[in-house]
C-alpha cells in the first residue's frame, strides 16, 4: 500500500512539474484576494492594499529573474501549495522556493 501511495505521489509531482516547466516562468497568480485581506488587516485604507500589490509585483519580478534557478520538484511543490493553501501570493511562492533551495544547499 505504501509503495502504491509513493508511486501515485511521484506521478502527480511529475505531471505538475511538466506543466510548470513547460510554462517557462512563474505562474500567473491573481493576488487581489490576498492583498484585499492584507488591506483589511492593516487598518490604513488604501495604502495597505497598495503596499501589498507593490510587494507582490517585486516578488513576481524576482521570480521571473530567478525561475530557472529553482528545481522542478521545488517548483511543483511550492506552486501546488500556493494554489491550494489560501489566496495565491508571489511573495509566499518566492519564500517557499528560496527555503527549498536553501534547505537543499545545506544538506
Amino acid at each position: 500500500m505504501r509503495a502504491l501511495t509513493v508511486s501515485i505521489m511521484g506521478a502527480a509531482i511529475a505531471v505538475a512539474t511538466q506543466s510548470i516547466v513547460r510554462a517557462g516562468g512563474p505562474p500567473e497568480l491573481d493576488v487581489s484576494a490576498s492583498c484585499n485581506s492584507a488591506a483589511r488587516g492593516s487598518g490604513v485604507v488604501g495604502s495597505g492594499r497598495q503596499a501589498c500589490l507593490n510587494d507582490e509585483r517585486t516578488a513576481k519580478d524576482t521570480l521571473a529573474k530567478e525561475w530557472t534557478s529553482f528545481s522542478p520538484i521545488a517548483k511543483a511543490q511550492c506552486v501546488g501549495m500556493n494554489k491550494t493553501g489560501g489566496p495565491p501570493s508571489y511573495v509566499e511562492l518566492l519564500v517557499c522556493l528560496e527555503m527549498m533551495r536553501d534547505a537543499g544547499a545545506n544538506q
